[in-house]
């Protein structure tokens, strides 16, 4: 993860749904963290990121949601406030290298310095702040490593029992599989057009009883997407379909054709096709997922382990809330 994906300001500045802060506003500390003031311009970061995955399709947010959203963001430059503070007391080293060059990144992505030298002034930073953000960001990934990462041993034998002694998890439902036609019915249709559409789905149960290929049948006239497999829709497990079409497959034997079934969708016939049993997903298919859920388990346990203990110890200030 590199530092300029992680840092939006010189994308959107300070413009968002939050509106665009006054330099004095900007500046002002909105927390204090062992002695560290962190101002409404680091926050605004955060909030950037943030907003992109909690904004609506339509992009509009209630007071309560953005309230909601500068309390989460509050709460990470927090702890990574904390992060570097105890990345720098176990005598973890910032890499000046690389803070160089992701500050040369970020330079780069303007089309002079005189415009970049503009924009973080108006985001409120000036380039030691700016260093700092990132210097504190790639010690703080550092640190987590060594905290979190590094500390993570998830043996075999774990996952082994934890599969002995969780199987019920892993049985795999009774599925089956199925190709339809499907005759399509307007819900608004009335009576007289629905029963015109149902001699119709009729009339192709009819030829496909007289021997016609029902793929071929399918692929002529289901009004379904799965016409251009055939109708073939696939394997699937009961909740997965409407109940008139799970009701009519759980009667069929593999090979047989339903009759016409209604649903909320049509008229449609069914073919089942193949069908298996529950069964229990083997070990070795399923190790893999398990390790990786046990791992970000053990992950979590320990950063909040250790935030917690780093809070526990340190002095955090809310101006006007002392």
């Amino acid at each position: 993860m590199t530092v300029c994906r992680l840092i939006v300001l010189f994308v959107c500045l300070t413009c968002s749904c939050f509106g665009v802060a006054s330099a004095d506003e900007l500046g002002r500390v909105v927390v204090s963290v062992n002695g560290e003031d962190l101002t409404v311009a680091e926050l605004s970061q955060e909030v950037q990121k943030i907003v992109p995955m909690e904004a609506s399709f339509h992009g509009g947010m209630s007071a309560e949601k953005i309230k909601g959203i500068e309390s989460k963001a509050l709460a990470i430059i927090i702890e990574k406030e904390l992060q570097y503070q105890d990345a720098l007391s176990k005598g973890l080293k910032p890499d000046k290298e690389a803070v160089n060059v992701e500050f040369k990144n970020v330079v780069e992505r303007f089309n002079s310095r005189k415009e970049f030298e503009k924009a973080i002034k108006k985001a409120g930073f000036s380039e030691k702040l700016l260093k700092r953000f990132i210097t504190r960001d790639l010690l703080a990934e550092k640190v987590r490593k060594q905290e979190v990462d590094d500390r993570i041993s998830i043996s075999d034998a774990a996952i082994r029992e934890y599969y002995e002694t969780n199987k019920n998890r892993y049985m795999k439902p009774e599925e089956y599989r199925a190709s339809t036609i499907l005759v399509k019915v307007d819900p608004a249709s009335t009576a007289e057009e629905r029963a015109k559409l149902k001699e119709r789905a009729e009339a192709l149960l009819k030829k496909v009883t007289e021997g016609a290929d029902f793929g071929q049948i399918a692929y002529d006239n289901s009004d379904d997407m799965s016409r251009i497999k055939g109708g073939d829709i696939g394997y699937f497990h009961v909740g997965r379909t409407v109940p008139e079409f799970e009701e009519a497959v759980k009667k069929l034997k593999v090979g047989e054709v339903s009759g016409v079934v209604e649903s909320m969708y049509g008229y449609h016939l069914i073919k089942l096709t193949d069908k298996k049993e529950p069964r229990l997903l083997p070990y070795e298919e399923v190790k893999d997922k398990i390790r990786a859920q046990q791992i970000e388990k053990e992950k979590k346990q320990l950063f909040d382990t250790w935030m917690a203990g780093l809070k526990a110890k340190a002095k955090i200030v809310y101006p006007g809330k002392e």
